[in-house]
């Protein structure tokens, strides 16, 4: 059995296929190589910096284990996904870069020993709005949105690995770089193999193309907070006399974080995370604060006014609130047809009493949608067939109002019924119509306070300027609820887990 979720997400596949088509965001060649010893805690820190964009199947296998052989560089998809490519230089993107798999989890050491690090790379694709130059990557000449890369490299002291412990130049191969991320344990700061590598880095460093000043950023880990302020003091100490040495006249752009991952609070991990995207973006001129839009944020604002969508769902909510209003209208206190009674139609024969009740029915209902002769469930809006969410309105919203709305037009119809089954020879009408209606009115009423009509009805308290990419993230949000919530009330969840 087909879930609603799993329609609900098919409809959503084709929006986000539409968009993404539309957007056509591009690789750009700005990168972000994250470098470090063996075991100094990059992966760690990669997985607490992106952790909640990764699923755990594809989470990079702690280098602990030593199974971090090939470059793995993160960077933008709508959705996660990791893929074995064959890419040996950062300008070999689009269609240059060559995907040989997909990969269902991150995979061990043994997986991958058939490949070169100098030709194959693991890239791993999440929904990080970060991850997006949205006004390119300063290296081609038109401001189309690109995907920045964040590469984390082999670390050296592995012993195996001939990339790492190779030159610096073949590891700083970046056509365009965006920063140099150098982590390192605090209990391992003054061993000397880091300073050999970290010197030989900005070796590679002070020769390398940037989009601004060369720009480093320090990263402690297993740091005690007690201890941070003095070992930081350190490593700038460090770093600037080995930049002094290298005979370079401009300062180093340098930013320092010390983090103890496994003491960490969520609040302390929370602020860490924005800090670091801040220092890493700098260069690019995003001022401290500035979120980076989703690139689907422009092409939304710049849909024709005929394809937003807060019209036809002002008409879903004033078509919900007329059914309401009918079916309040129809019964007061209990009674369908207010004051009247078999004494009012005594002497009367079953045409005219037929006339006397169908008059006040009319006169009760007049100020309401059921004086009109469209039925509601015949007025629902519906989407250009061009669209991009004319799939998830199709299959969606269309067919949950038209369960809304089409009770209420069966409830009238059964009106008519009752009315017209009166005769002198009904002992009491109020008893006759509760008979033949009462069923009916009440799946009418729980028709029009359904979940999904709970969904239409918070829309409406969102605020005026709402932003047309907030309301349809709103929007398409609740209605995922409701249908997961749907399944459940269904068993439909049982049903597709058998």
């Amino acid at each position: 059995m087909t879930t609603h979720i799993e329609n609900g997400y098919r409809a959503l596949q084709t929006f986000a296929a539409h968009m993404t088509k539309v957007q056509q965001i591009s690789d750009g060649l700005l990168t972000a190589r994250v470098i470090g010893e063996f075991s100094a805690g990059k992966t760690r820190f990669l997985r607490e910096l992106l952790g909640d964009s990764i699923p755990p199947a594809l989470y990079p296998i702690s280098s602990l284990e030593r199974q971090t052989r090939l470059p793995l560089e993160i960077t933008y998809g709508p959705e996660p996904e990791l893929t074995l490519v064959q890419r040996a230089n950062d300008y070999e993107i689009n269609d240059k870069t060559l995907t040989l798999q997909t990969l269902t989890e991150f995979p061990d050491r043994e997986a991958t020993l058939q490949h070169k690090p100098s030709k194959h790379r693991l890239r791993l694709a999440i929904p990080e709005d970060r991850l997006i130059l949205k006004n390119g990557d300063g290296y081609f000449e038109d401001k189309s949105a690109k995907r920045l890369f964040l590469i984390d490299m082999p670390g050296w002291n592995s012993g195996d690995d001939l990339l790492a412990e190779g030159d610096a130049s073949e590891v700083m191969a970046g056509v365009h770089n965006l920063a140099l991320v150098y982590v390192v344990s605090a209990v391992r700061l003054d061993g000397l193999k880091n300073s050999e590598r970290l010197n030989n880095f900005l070796k590679a460093f002070s020769d390398a193309d940037f989009v601004g000043a060369p720009h480093l950023i320090v990263v402690m880990t297993h740091c005690p907070a007690a201890e941070a302020n003095a070992l930081q003091a350190k490593v700038k100490k460090q770093v600037n006399a080995m930049w002094a040495e290298l005979g370079e006249a401009s300062p180093l752009s340098m930013a320092l974080f010390s983090i103890d991952f496994e003491e960490v609070s969520p609040a302390e991990l929370g602020t860490f995370r924005d800090e670091f995207w801040q220092s890493l973006l700098s260069p690019l001129g995003h001022p401290v604060g500035a979120s980076v839009q989703h690139p689907w944020v422009h092409a939304l604002r710049s849909w024709p006014k005929h394809w937003l969508l807060d019209e036809p769902v002002a008409q879903t909510h004033a078509l919900l609130t007329q059914a309401r209003a009918v079916l309040q209208a129809a019964s007061q206190e209990k009674n369908y047809l207010v004051g009247m009674n078999m004494t009012k139609l005594g002497g009367l024969d079953t045409p005219a009493i037929k006339k006397r009740l169908k008059e006040a029915w009319s006169r009760q209902m007049r100020d309401t949608a059921a004086a009109v002769n469209k039925p509601l469930h015949q007025c629902i809006p519906i989407l250009d067939e061009k669209h991009p969410l004319a799939a998830w309105w199709g299959t969606y919203w269309e067919p949950h109002l038209q369960c809304a709305l089409q009770p209420v037009g069966d409830f009238l119809e059964a009106v008519s019924g009752a009315l017209s089954q009166v005769s002198p020879n009904t002992s009491d009408l109020q008893t006759h119509l509760s008979q033949r209606l009462d069923a009916s009115y009440h799946q009418a009423v729980q028709a029009v306070h359904s979940s999904f009509t709970q969904v239409v009805d918070s829309l409406q308290k969102l605020p005026e300027k709402t932003q047309p990419e907030q309301t349809l993230a709103t929007l398409l949000r609740l209605s995922l609820l409701q249908m997961r919530y749907q399944d459940y009330l269904e068993g439909r969840v049982e049903a597709a887990v058998g």
